[in-house]
């Protein structure tokens, strides 16, 4: 038997002798590993299912990427095929890992683990759209994925686009928690949307926390108009929580406000935020149990405190046990009218960049 002897090495072994990945080389190793999918889910007249895409046979020949160990690769016919448990766990789907028929789709996640190993080794935070593009590929259902690797690749070349010319972070998912029902998670994250899209800013409330709020608001007030599963109202413009079983295809020039309401998300799923708002509640029975989060969250640098109802007392509290700056936000009954007010607070907290709040447009 003769084999190619590939000069180079692993994925996980250039990894880990890197003092710093960029983004931008983490999009361009990603658009590769799409082409060479991309190439053997096309091959005719059967396509090739890969089935062991992970770091260690991922082989970096000075530019140029290469797999290795097809011991498992197959022929897909079109139907899907059942196979005992084959891949890696941590990279291969689910379906590959129970036994279930197996299509191009496998593919995909592991390719969207390999983005999401990648992001994780990155010298700094990822844009939250190349995190949202890894977590889509490697959405537990393969109807939750990208239907093929050069949708992938079109994505990521998307994301290369927009960073070229751009050294500063860019602003594109914003995450909203209260510490409690009824501190205001849902109303301060439309107020936020209302707000910037009257400022002519790209945003989208998106539903996080698995109620039906937005849904049951929408059907109630005759007023709000719904387009291609999105609703629309005045400045307003969101989607509710369709389950996990639903993908919902995103607008890619859209700042996502996820509304977790009063769930407590893991600080990994935060750490992709761009901003983090805590809704903190004025009321005294649950000042421990706030505070206590509170300084969890405090541990992500893009955590911003909000006391909402305008309680400034509340917020001077919280102030001086978090030794952080608590914003007020204003005792607003109607979160779809954008008042002075709001404009002045949201404008005090974003970052600045030619006079503007600095989002990619």
């Amino acid at each position: 038997m003769i084999e190619e002897f590939i000069q180079g090495e692993s994925l996980d072994t250039f990894v880990s002798h890197q003092k710093t990945i960029s983004q931008e080389l983490i999009v361009k190793l990603g658009i590769q590993l799409c082409d060479i999918l991309d190439y053997l889910h096309h091959l005719s007249p059967y396509p090739i299912l890969y089935q062991d895409l992970k770091p260690e046979h991922i082989i970096l020949c000075g530019n140029q990427l290469k797999l290795i160990d097809f011991g498992i690769a197959s022929f897909f016919t079109g139907s899907g095929k059942h196979f005992q448990i084959y891949g890696t766990d941590g990279f291969a789907a689910p379906e590959a890992l129970n036994g279930h028929p197996v299509t191009p789709a496998a593919d995909i996640y592991s390719l969207g683990k390999v983005l999401e190993f990648l992001i994780n080794a990155a010298d700094s935070r990822c844009s939250g759209r190349l995190v949202h593009i890894a977590k889509r590929a490697a959405a537990m259902t393969p109807s939750g994925r990208y239907s093929s690797a050069a949708d992938v690749a079109d994505a990521l070349l998307h994301v290369q686009k927009h960073s070229n010319g751009h050294s500063s972070h860019l602003i594109r998912n914003i995450a909203v928690i209260a510490s409690r029902p009824g501190a205001g998670a849902t109303h301060f994250a439309v107020s936020l949307v209302c707000t910037l899209r009257k400022r002519s800013l790209p945003a989208l409330y998106m539903a996080a926390d698995k109620h039906r709020t937005l849904g049951a608001i929408a059907e109630a007030n005759p007023h709000f108009k719904e387009q291609n599963g999105i609703f629309y109202y005045g400045y307003f413009k969101g989607v509710p929580d369709y389950g996990d079983g639903v993908f919902f295809p995103l607008p890619e020039d859209d700042c996502i406000v996820k509304d977790f309401g009063a769930s407590t998300p893991d600080l990994a799923e935060l750490e992709a935020s761009d901003f983090i708002f805590f809704l903190l509640n004025g009321g005294d029975w649950d000042f421990t149990q706030s505070v206590a989060y509170a300084k969890q969250l405090a541990l992500l640098p893009q955590t911003i405190f909000v006391c909402n109802h305008g309680d400034k007392r509340a917020a001077g509290v919280y102030a001086k046990h978090l030794n952080r700056r608590v914003y007020c936000f204003p005792n607003d009954p109607d979160p779809y009218r954008v008042s002075a007010e709001k404009e002045r607070l949201i404008s005090s907290i974003f970052p600045k960049k030619g006079g503007n709040i600095h989002f990619s447009l």
